[in-house]
């Protein structure tokens, strides 16, 4: 653990690797903080501190220290006061987002301790999922088509056999579709019930309660009448689009022939995959007026589906080739609220935002992204500028810290601005630190030399 580095704050020990120990930091830290005070309000309860959270920038060391061995098909694990997770240059670009895995496995943590390490894992993974989606809007597992088809073929486990879902699962899929399907259980119970009876929950778990007896005592229903509520609720809940995905056909796949693509969706106007499938084949072709009908009728089937081939992702492109930036930025807005490690539908949100001049939500919408992947100089520059030009100078402090920790090619001229980020910011002594790191770098830095002569007389005034 030498090549490690420990970042203390008041809550946290976040053991991080040298080579983005500073970038992560600048980021987790307050994602941590945040997370916990949310938490700590929500359970009415705090874990003994301080948590520690060990960030691997190497999926195999992760699974290593987890388990003693590779392999494992995790991207975090809680052991109650110790997080220890996937970096996210463990993984590739869009593969995950780190801060909501970090905000799902510190859950955990609250679960273990209420309970007394004693809930079960269905209950405590598919609540950690409701909170994610609780922290933000997108964040979390979403509905999928695979888990759509599951629901239509009777392959979901009841609600009294959910921890089978993971612990024994009867397909592999059926593990993540567990996820999902007891998020939503949490869900349901959050809004008839109230949260404090989740609460309850978990201190009768730690009194040694049954599942069964818990939902008859705190929510006064016999647990498998739950089972058949909970069904009935599911297919209500997703009835038009599991109409939209019956089997009345075999959709030609992606990239077939557009006149074939044509030929079935006449025949199946209300199959969603076929209206998708024809929408991206036009759009390919950019023939963005022919598509559109066809993705709007494919949201129109299934408005909740957000994955990477959403409607709502070919939509956008096909109301910026038609000119429509408003129309774009309003389906990735819709996007975004339902996949929460999309970078390429991030960024292109934010370009969105900046020609139709709302950088603050541009700022928000490159916040999302560093979530997802942290790595990119350019993306933490737009930022800085962003922030900077809306007055949140702390953000752009933040920014310019980070490109900073990613060594960038002319790192006196990233110093430097990080100076007037600091100035900007009120600390003039940040400022001058910065100035003469950049100095050190470039001494006849003549912009660097004049914003130190204007820090040295005390004056916070423009450069």
């Amino acid at each position: 653990f030498e090549r490690f580095e420990i970042h203390v704050t008041d809550l946290f020990e976040l053991f991080l690797h040298g080579t983005e120990s500073d970038l992560l930091a600048t980021y987790l830290a307050p994602i941590a903080e945040e997370a916990y005070a949310s938490l700590a309000r929500r359970y009415e309860s705090e874990p003994l501190l301080p948590v520690r959270a060990e960030f691997f920038p190497s999926h195999a060391d992760f699974s290593v220290r987890t388990l003693g061995e590779t392999g494992l098909g995790a991207l975090g694990v809680s052991f109650g006061r110790v997080l220890v997770m996937d970096s996210p240059s463990a993984r590739e670009r869009g593969d995950y987002n780190w801060a909501s895995v970090f905000w799902h496995e510190l859950a955990h943590t609250f679960h273990l301790a209420v309970s007394d390490n004693r809930v079960p894992r269905w209950f405590s993974e598919g609540l950690a999922v409701h909170e994610q989606r609780k922290a933000r809007q997108g964040w979390g597992h979403q509905v999928t088509i695979p888990f759509l088809r599951a629901l239509a073929d009777g392959e979901l486990k009841k609600v009294s056999e959910l921890n089978d879902g993971f612990m024994r699962p009867d397909y592999p899929q059926q593990v993540i579709f567990s996820y999902y399907q007891s998020s939503l259980v949490f869900q349901v119970i959050e809004d008839r019930y109230g949260f404090a009876v989740i609460r309850e929950m978990l201190e009768g778990y730690r009194r040694g309660e049954t599942t069964a007896e818990l939902f008859q005592s705190l929510l006064s229903i016999d647990l498998k009448d739950f089972d058949q509520e909970f069904e009935t609720h599911l297919r209500e809940r997703f009835r038009a689009p599991l109409r939209g995905l019956a089997e009345i056909g075999e959709a030609p796949l992606s990239g077939s022939d557009v006149t074939a693509l044509e030929d079935y969706v006449g025949l199946h106007p209300g199959d969603f995959i076929g209206r998708v499938r024809l929408g991206a084949s036009l759009v390919e072709e950019e023939r963005y007026a022919d598509a559109q009908p066809h993705l709007e009728a494919a949201r129109e089937i299934f408005p909740e589906y957000g994955g990477p081939d959403s409607p709502y992702w070919y939509l956008a492109q096909a109301y910026r080739g038609l000119g429509d930036l408003s129309g774009a930025e309003q389906a990735l807005s819709q996007l975004t609220q339902r996949s929460e490690s999309n970078y390429n539908a991030y960024t292109m949100h934010a370009d969105l935002l900046e020609q139709l001049d709302r950088p603050e939500e541009a700022a928000d919408a490159l916040d999302k992204a560093a979530h997802v992947w942290p790595y990119e100089i350019e993306l933490h520059q737009r930022l800085a500028t962003l922030h900077a030009e809306v007055g949140n100078y702390l953000d752009a402090l933040r920014e310019r810290a980070a490109v900073v920790a990613l060594n960038p090619t002319d790192k006196a001229q990233a110093l430097y601005l990080l100076a007037v980020a600091y100035q900007e910011a009120g600390d003039l002594t940040g400022a001058r630190r910065a100035v003469l790191q950049a100095l050190d770098i470039a001494p006849n830095f003549d912009d660097a030399l004049e914003l130190l002569l204007v820090l040295r007389s005390g004056l916070r005034g423009e450069t």
